[in-house]
């Protein structure tokens, strides 16, 4: 008899903002809302080891993401973004 193997898969969405890499390189990028890709596998190890679903790899973005949800949809297509 052959018993039946589960294996469970857990998806992490990793939301890292602006990352500093070759494709980058030479943009004027603002230090705070960048982030380096040691930053993005470190914040992603730690969201699977402590099982969350959901990261943002600069705190900052969360906030930002909260506001820019919030403008109302006619409001947010006028704005060049």
């Amino acid at each position: 008899m052959r018993l039946a193997v589960r294996k469970c898969v857990h998806v992490v969405t990793v939301l890292p903002g602006l990352v500093d890499t070759q494709m980058t390189e030479g943009m004027d990028l603002p230090e705070r809302l960048t982030a380096q890709p040691s930053e993005v596998a470190a914040a992603t190890a730690r969201a699977v080891e402590r099982g969350r679903n959901v990261i943002y790899v600069k705190p900052i973005w969360q906030l930002i993401m909260a506001i820019i949800r919030n403008i109302p949809e006619p409001v947010f297509k006028k704005l060049s973004i």
